[in-house]
């Protein structure tokens, strides 16, 4: 918990890169994992010794008489020490959990994370943040972040959390309340995906002004962190089977949306992956020449020339998911409305449309998504509003005052002259 592996440098170089990100205007992001450690991890073998140990109460431990049938699959049987009692690893026997009813786990806990803020990290991201305790122990979750949130302000750091909370946007919430600032929103994720898939929506906007409007009810720095895949999940495009127009479209929602944006690497390549998980964390392709860059700790099943163009490619083409990805990132970033607006005004009317605008004082943000592949004409209610397009085609905007033209699986970002 204090040490870099070895096989990626050691504290010096951890410092360097820091350093080399801060110089360039990036901040760095650490995974943290509090809910459990490793059966080789010296507390825990520490802990296997006898009932004695300093470490054993950092874990949780219970007579095997004592467990019921549908727990079962929690509970582990120690390979070295006392034989009377099992410990508990949500996840697998190689995980063992943490006891946060022991002040000494807190304490270190809490610890760990100031130190590495003190290296310079600048944002943490927690791993099964709603499993520090078992199932059922939602509220003693919460008081956790809350007591976590506390040791992190006192830093005067201005330090993002986002925890990982695999349920609905109504189990999360009181996660955000003076605790995590954010966690995954993976009910979207999902709302996205089957948009693509089926071509229409169910209000996906107005869901989504919902939720921003629930999470900043209860606490006014909470925050959305939205995505469309990660290291654990098939990936978008596999999900989309490649279809290069709906890929480019899934990012124009994903990037005109409220939140904090994750991009799990090669998304913007259009990388494809689905289980077992190393095959959804394949080498990411530099180039399909040799490159400096090139990992090949395993032989890539589904991202290979042929299925998959590579970054020295993508790069060059003005047409590419890649450069797709980049001129939408450079939109959001120039235009705040994008980044912190509010969602505005929603129209549900059409469920193979999504619209909805991005508000801030002084600045309005008109988002349009066409989820089918047919063509569709629109008409804005006020036809004296100037449109300025920030993103989507020229040809968009008609000789008639307020009316557009949308593409299939394209989209429309224009400010809109207040």
């Amino acid at each position: 918990y204090y040490k870099t592996d070895p096989e990626f440098g050691n504290r010096k170089d951890f410092r360097k890169l820091i350093k080399e990100a801060h110089r360039r205007g990036i901040r760095i992001m650490m995974d943290l994992v509090l809910n459990h450690c490793s059966e080789a991890h010296p507390w825990f073998k520490h802990a296997l010794k006898s009932h004695q140990s300093h470490h054993r109460n950092w874990f949780v431990w219970k007579k095997a008489h004592l467990i019921s049938a549908d727990e079962k699959s929690h509970w582990h049987q120690p390979e070295k020490g006392p034989a009377d009692e099992l410990y508990y690893g949500f996840f697998w026997k190689g995980m063992p959990d943490f006891n946060y009813d022991e002040p000494a786990v807190r304490k270190t806990m809490k610890e760990v994370a100031l130190y590495w803020i003190g290296l310079g990290v600048d944002a943490l991201r927690l791993d099964a943040a709603m499993h520090i305790y078992p199932p059922g122990g939602e509220n003693e979750n919460t008081k956790w972040w809350q007591e976590f949130r506390r040791a992190i302000d006192k830093t005067g750091k201005e330090i993002f959390t986002v925890g990982e909370i695999t349920e609905s946007c109504a189990y999360i919430a009181p996660y955000l309340k003076k605790g995590l600032h954010s966690a995954f929103n993976f009910e979207l994720a999902g709302h996205i995906v089957d948009a693509l898939l089926y071509e229409r929506h169910d209000c996906l906007a107005r869901w989504v002004q919902d939720i921003q409007d629930y999470y900043l009810s209860l606490d006014e720095s909470a925050s959305d962190s939205i995505f469309l895949s990660n290291h654990d999940q098939v990936r978008i495009a596999s999900r989309l089977e490649g279809h290069p127009a709906k890929l480019k479209l899934a990012a124009s929602i994903l990037l005109t949306l409220p939140g904090e944006v994750f991009l799990y690497y090669g998304e913007e390549l259009g990388m494809m992956g689905e289980k077992p998980d190393e095959h959804l964390r394949e080498p990411f392709p530099w180039s399909w020449a040799d490159h400096p860059l090139q990992s090949r700790w395993i032989v890539s099943r589904h991202n290979t020339p042929g299925k998959i163009k590579a970054l020295d490619e993508q790069r060059h083409d003005s047409g590419s998911l890649y450069q797709h990805y980049r001129n939408l990132i450079q939109v959001r970033k120039s235009h705040p409305a994008l980044i912190r607006g509010r969602m505005g005004t929603v129209e549900c009317a059409d469920s193979s449309l999504v619209l909805f605008t991005r508000d801030l004082p002084g600045q309005r943000v008109l988002v349009m998504h066409n989820l089918s592949g047919e063509l569709i004409y629109l008409q804005h209610e006020e036809e004296h509003v100037f449109f300025e397009i920030l993103y989507g085609d020229a040809a968009a905007l008609s000789d008639v005052p307020g009316r557009f033209r949308l593409e299939g699986y394209s989209s429309l970002i224009m400010h809109v002259n207040l």
